[in-house]
């Protein structure tokens, strides 16, 4: 599955928080001239009576603006793996036209894919009142503090529209940093994590059988001299329970510690979005996660943002079982299906 060979790796996406505190070239503002060619793309698009997601690139002209979201994909991918886009104006607009705008920036990014058995390509993450550890729901229709994962796609986007009342910050940190600290202090986890674990499908599969776990998926998997990760404390372990396996020590260790890791000072970034923040991230060497927050009463004024699971053409190669996260095939998202099972909520 994997070529698996440890090695440092001193790649721009190996960064430390002091860094990206330091240096905020991360985060790409908006300027006034995209500004303009995103509202002409969108006038366009509804001028030609298209709904919001039969919008293809072609629907949706951004012939500057494109330059820049290709550049983004770079960054994305061969760069530091995260990039803030600042400024868009959501105030400025209906929620029909920011869906539609959010949409259309997608379009020349990649493909979307399914992020629910809903079949939503575009969906709202927003807080429903459900306490994912209990409730029959994911971590994004919560307030609850989600641990660091990642997501199933390329690239996972996160427009925001409404920040909490307090807390619900964003945090993020490298996974390639992370694999480096493994080399240096704790080598003798690396088979274990190359050789991988049942992640817990959480009725995210094909069947939606809450009692399913996925095939064996690497935690760090090389191929073709890229190196990804797939990495998420809970899925792992409730994978293991379903199947009535105990984790032997030194896998148990390992998770345990990736997961203490990934709440240090010094490999964590934090953003409290704005209102207009699209945080862009590569789930392949970045793991996000999400603090606590406490909402406003009024629904209208609750935290809210706009979530896009992508794929794009300039993405690494990898492991076609590795890639297979959910059973729909390489790099697929969630089948859409009526909801015959209870599931267990996700932390993502």
């Amino acid at each position: 599955m994997t070529d698996a060979v440890p090695a440092k790796l001193d790649l721009p996406c190996a960064w430390s928080s002091a860094a990206l505190y330091e240096d905020t070239s991360w985060i790409w503002p908006f300027s006034p001239e995209a500004l303009d060619e995103l509202d002409a793309a969108l006038r366009h698009s509804k001028s030609l009576g298209l709904a919001e997601q039969e919008v293809t690139r072609d629907d949706f002209p951004l012939p500057a603006f494109s330059k820049v979201l290709d550049a983004m994909l770079d960054e994305l991918e061969f760069g530091r793996g995260l990039v803030l886009m600042r400024g868009l104006p959501v105030a400025d607009y209906s929620a029909e036209d920011i869906r539609r705008l959010y949409w259309g920036i997608g379009t020349h990014l990649g493909t979307a894919e399914s992020q629910n058995i809903k079949g939503e390509l575009l969906q709202e993450v927003t807080d429903l009142g459900f306490d994912y550890d209990t409730d029959a729901h994911r971590g994004s229709m919560s307030s609850a503090r989600l641990r660091a994962h990642c997501d199933l796609t390329d690239i996972v986007g996160l427009l925001c529209i409404r920040p909490a009342k307090e807390g619900g910050a964003s945090t993020v940190r490298s996974a390639i940093t992370l694999y480096n600290e493994i080399l240096d202090r704790h080598p003798e986890y690396l088979p274990a994590l190359h050789r991988g674990f049942q992640f817990d499908l959480d009725g995210k599969g094909p069947t939606g059988d809450p009692l399913a776990v996925t095939h064996v998926i690497p935690v760090y998997s090389w191929f073709e001299g890229q190196l990804s990760c797939r990495f998420n404390k809970k899925a792992i372990k409730d994978g293991a329970a379903k199947i009535g396996r105990l984790l032997p020590d030194l896998e148990r260790e390992a998770i345990e510690w990736i997961s203490e890791q990934t709440t240090r000072s010094d490999l964590e970034l934090s953003m409290d979005f704005q209102p207009g923040d699209i945080q862009w991230l590569n789930n392949h060497t970045m793991l996000h996660a999400r603090d606590r927050f406490v909402d406003h009463a009024d629904r209208s004024e609750r935290r809210l943002l706009y979530r896009l699971w992508l794929n794009h053409a300039k993405a690494r190669p990898l492991d076609d079982a590795f890639a297979n996260k959910v059973l729909m095939g390489p790099r697929k998202g969630v089948k859409m299906r009526a909801p015959t099972y209870v599931a267990r909520a996700a932390a993502e």
